[in-house]
């Protein structure tokens, strides 16, 4: 994940899932009012 992602979430930052279409997606901390993007995921198939 991307340092300023990371170090979001051991601040103690809001984590979101935001989903982009088909079987994608990607985490989003929030923290202070600012937007800290994780990298974009595609779903595991069972």
């Amino acid at each position: 994940m991307p340092i300023g992602f990371e170090r979001c979430v051991k601040a103690g930052g809001k984590v979101r899932t935001m989903k982009l279409g088909g079987d994608k997606y990607r985490h989003i901390c929030t923290i202070k009012g600012k937007r800290y993007l994780g990298h974009i995921k595609k779903k595991k198939k069972k």
